[in-house]
Formats: C-alpha cells, sequence, structure tokens
C-alpha cells in the first residue's frame, strides 16, 4: 500500500512508515529508561541539531546519543584535553541550560555538536571540584582530622596507663574501671 506524505506529496509505502514509527517509539522508550528527568530533557536537547522544516534522521539521533553515552557512563566530561568528574546531575542541569537559552532565543540553531554543552557542564564540574577542594583545605586549615587523632592517641595513652597501673597494682579493678569511664572509654571493651 503506498502513502502521500501530507507536507511533500511523496509516495511511500505502508511498511515505511510503521519501521520510522517504530524507531521513534523504540527511542522514545530507549530515553524514558534514564533517569527522570534526563530522558526527556535529552529529546528536547537532540531536537536542537534539527534544522527548521527538516527531520533529524536516526542516524543522526544515534551518532549524538553515542557521542554522549560514553561520558554519561564513566560519570566524566572531557574537554581540551581535561577530564572532570561529572555526575548526571550536571548533564541535565547543562542540558536545562541549553533550553533556557534556547527559549531566550541566545543559541544558534541547529547545534552542529555538543561543544557548548560540554562548556557548559565541563564548568559546573570544575565549580564542584574547587568547591571540593577548598573544603578539603579547610578541614586541613582547621585541624579537623589532626583532632580526631589527637584524641585517639589520647585514648590509646589512657588506656595504656591504666592498664600499666593495674599491672603494677597501683590501680584495682573498679579504680581503673572508674578511670576509663571518666575518660570517656567502655572500660568492658579495654580491659
Amino acid at each position: 500500500m503506498q502513502l502521500k506524505c501530507p507536507a511533500c506529496n511523496a509516495g511511500f509505502s505502508l511498511e515505511a512508515a510503521l519501521a520510522v514509527d517504530a524507531a521513534r517509539s523504540a527511542l522514545l522508550t530507549a530515553l524514558q529508561m534514564l533517569p527522570s528527568p534526563l530522558g526527556a530533557l535529552l529529546v528536547q536537547y537532540l531536537g536542537m541539531f534539527r534544522a527548521a522544516g527538516r527531520a533529524l534522521s536516526f542516524e543522526r539521533v544515534d551518532k549524538l546519543l553515542g557521542e554522549l553515552k560514553p561520558m554519561f557512563e564513566s560519570g566524566t566530561v572531557t574537554r581540551n584535553g581535561l577530564s572532570r568528574a561529572c555526575p548526571l546531575a550536571y548533564w541535565q542541569q547543562g542540558i536545562e541550560k541549553m533550553i533556557e537559552l534556547r527559549g531566550n532565543d541566545k543559541l544558534q540553531l541547529p547545534l552542529k555538536t555538543h561543544g557548548y554543552l560540554l562548556e557548559i557542564v565541563f564548568g559546573l564540574a570544575e565549580q564542584a571540584g574547587a568547591r571540593d577542594e577548598r573544603a578539603t583545605e579547610t578541614q586541613r586549615r582547621a585541624g579537623v582530622n589532626r583532632d580526631k587523632a589527637d584524641r585517639n592517641l589520647q585514648r590509646i595513652e589512657t588506656i595504656g596507663r591504666v592498664r600499666a597501673d593495674m599491672d603494677l597494682g597501683l590501680l584495682t579493678r573498679e579504680e581503673a574501671e572508674r578511670t576509663l569511664r571518666n575518660a570517656g572509654i567502655d572500660p568492658e571493651e579495654v580491659l
């Protein structure tokens, strides 16, 4: 059976129409399997690669998704030879930013590459890395880990002193237990 395209009057078979519908349905199902709302956002993002008045071929969609897939799976983004940790949440934020820019007519469409998305996502990953580094540096300066080590050392010294005093007969078991409890140490764990 032959059908006519309502836009251009070109003829095509019913089998071809069903194949295209099946491919579209399979693609939408696959995108819906991604964490919400990433799949729906990707559909909008892919639409940015479509020229006005033209359809985006399934081969092109496959190529575009194939370029993003390794980065999604590895949890990294690479730009200009540098790689950064990049969870899916950053990709989601990046695509949301692209959609916002498209809505404000600040993108030149159709897109040719993922370059602009990669710049946005890499920037998000860089900011997160800088925040983590500042937090680590702040903790190091504040001596957060040093305080914990000091408390552990003090605990070990107290236990050692109490055990030695018991061995020398300077403390009874009851006195040793009381000393350990006063130091915040459970005597049953160490005696």
